[in-house]
C-alpha cells in the first residue's frame, strides 16, 4: 500500500525526470545524496510544498542545475 508520503515522493521524482532528464534522476537517487533527499522530501511534505517547488528545491540543494 503506498503512503501519500510514498506518492508525493514519486511525483517528484518524475518530474524531476521529465524535466532535467533521467541521469539526473540516477544522480539525485544515488547513495551519496539519499540523506540529503530524505530531509528535503520530509520537509517539502511537512510544508505543503507543491512538486514543482520540492523537485527544484532538491535540485537546487543538490547544486545539479544545469
Amino acid at each position: 500500500m503506498t503512503t501519500a508520503s510514498d506518492k508525493f515522493a514519486d511525483d517528484i521524482f518524475t518530474y524531476i525526470r521529465n524535466q532535467y532528464g533521467k541521469n539526473v534522476l540516477k544522480t539525485v537517487q544515488s547513495d551519496k545524496n539519499k540523506s540529503v533527499v530524505s530531509k528535503l522530501l520530509e520537509s517539502a511534505a511537512n510544508q505543503h510544498d507543491d512538486v514543482e517547488h520540492a523537485a527544484n528545491k532538491i535540485i537546487a540543494m543538490l547544486r545539479l542545475n544545469p
